[in-house]
C-alpha cells in the first residue's frame, strides 16, 4: 500500500524518532539515577513512576481535548518543545529534584502523544491507518534503541547518567521542529469516545499494569548482574524488538483485535510470569523475554490506535487522550501496587503483572466472541 501523504506521515514519525532519541535516555537511566545514585527505596521508585503516568495520564485527557478544541498542531508543539524539562534531570543534586523533573518532562510527554496521534490519523485514510502507525511506532522506537545505546556505551566507558542527560535536549528540539514543519493539525469535535472504544480504553487500563515502567526489569537486570551497562542494555534489547515489529504488524494482514489481544495482552502477560520465575538465570533469560516483551508492546502500539481511529472520527484528539488516559491510570496503580510488592520479592511484582496482563486479554477476548 501506498501512503498518500507519506510525506507528512514521516514527519511526524520522525519527530517521535528524535523526541525518544532523547527522552528514552532517561526513561532507562532514571531508575539508576532515583534508585543506585540517590539510594532511593524501590518501593519509593514505584511511587515515583505512579506519579510520573498518573499526571500523565491527566495531562493525556486534557490534550486530547485541547487538541480537538485549538487544533492538533499547536497542542503537539507546545507539549513536545517542554518535554525537554526532563533532560534537566541530570542537574538534580536528590531524588526529590531528580523526580519532579523528570516528571514535569513526561507529564508534557503525554500531554502532546493524543494530539500527535490524531495528526497521523488527520493524514490517512482509514485503510493506510495500521501502517501508518507502524510506522510511527518503528521510527518513535528505533530513536528510543539508539538513545539506550548511546547511553549503554557511556555507562560502560564510565560515564555517569546525569551527565548524558544534558545532552538530550539537543534531539528533544531537533523533534520539535519536525512537528513544526507539519501541513496537518486541524480541529475535531470533542466527544465522549463510543462504547467499543470505551473497551479498549478499559483494557489497555488494565494490559497496563503488565507494562509497568520497564525500570523494574533495569533494576532485576542489575541486582543479578551488579553492571548498569548491562542493566540498561535490557531496555534496548525491549526496544530494537519493539521497532523491529512494529513495522513488521504495519505491514502483515492480521485482525486488529485478535492481533491486540493474542500478540499485545496475552503474550505481555506471560512474559510478566517468565520474568517472575526465570530472572535469577540472569541475562540469558532476561534478555530473550525483553526482546519478546517488545513484540507485545509492538502489538498494542499498532493496534489499539489503529481500531480508536477507526471508531473515532471527529473526535480523535479525545478518543486518544481516553485510549492515553487509561493506559496512564493502569501504569500509575501497577507501579505502585510493582514497588510494594518488590520489597517483599521481585517475583511477586511481577507475579501480579501477569495476572493483570491476562485480565487484559480476556477482556479483549470478550470483543471477539460477539
Amino acid at each position: 500500500m501506498t501512503l498518500k501523504r507519506r510525506g507528512e506521515v514521516l514527519k511526524i514519525s520522525f519527530s517521535a524518532f528524535f523526541a525518544d532519541l532523547g527522552y528514552q535516555a532517561a526513561v532507562a537511566s532514571f531508575p539508576i539515577i532515583f534508585v543506585f545514585y540517590f539510594h532511593a527505596p524501590i518501593f519509593l521508585y514505584g511511587i515515583a513512576e505512579a506519579l510520573n503516568y498518573g499526571g500523565g495520564s491527566l495531562m493525556s485527557i486534557l490534550g486530547g481535548y485541547l487538541a480537538d478544541k485549538y487544533g492538533r498542531k499547536i497542542i503537539a508543539v507546545l507539549g513536545n518543545s517542554l518535554i525537554i524539562i526532563l533532560s534537566f534531570t541530570g542537574l538534580a543534586v536528590n531524588y526529590i529534584q531528580a523526580l519532579f523533573l523528570f516528571m514535569f518532562g513526561w507529564w508534557f510527554r503525554n500531554f502532546r502523544t493524543p494530539a500527535r496521534r490524531a495528526m497521523l490519523a488527520e493524514v490517512t485514510d482509514d485503510n493506510e491507518r495500521k501502517e501508518a502507525y507502524g510506522i510511527l511506532h518503528a521510527l518513535d522506537i528505533g530513536g528510543a534503541t539508539l538513545a539506550v545505546a548511546y547511553l549503554t556505551v557511556a555507562l560502560y566507558l564510565g560515564i555517569k547518567a546525569t551527565v548524558i542527560l544534558i545532552f538530550t535536549a539537543i534531539p528533544l528540539l531537533i523533534s520539535t521542529v519536525f512537528l513544526v514543519l507539519v501541513k496537518a493539525g486541524g480541529k475535531g469535535s470533542p466527544k465522549r469516545p463510543g462504547r467499543l472504544a470505551l473497551t479498549i480504553v478499559i483494557s489497555t487500563m488494565f494490559f497496563a499494569f503488565t507494562q509497568y515502567s520497564f525500570g523494574f526489569p533495569i533494576i532485576t537486570t542489575e541486582e543479578f548482574t551488579q553492571k548498569f551497562y548491562l542493566a540498561t542494555l535490557t531496555y534496548g534489547i525491549f526496544l530494537a524488538s519493539s521497532s523491529i515489529f512494529g513495522y513488521i504488524f504495519a505491514k502483515i494482514k492480521l485482525e486488529d483485535i485478535k492481533g491486540l489481544a493474542f500478540l499485545g495482552y496475552l503474550l505481555a502477560g506471560l512474559i510478566a510470569f517468565g520474568y517472575a520465575f526465570l530472572s535469577p538465570y540472569g541475562i540469558i533469560t532476561i534478555y530473550p523475554l525483553s526482546a519478546i516483551m517488545g513484540i507485545a508492546v509492538a502489538s498494542t502500539e499498532t493496534f489499539e490506535p489503529t481500531i480508536i481511529s477507526k471508531l473515532s472520527k471527529g473526535e480523535t484528539g479525545t478518543a486518544m487522550g481516553a485510549l492515553s488516559f487509561g493506559r496512564s491510570i493502569g501504569v500509575l496503580i501497577g507501579n505502585t501496587v510493582m514497588g510494594f510488592l518488590y520489597q517483599f520479592s521481585f517475583s511477586y511484582a511481577y507475579i501480579f503483572a501477569g495476572i493483570m496482563g491476562l485480565i487484559a486479554f480476556m477482556i479483549v477476548l470478550s470483543l471477539l466472541r460477539k
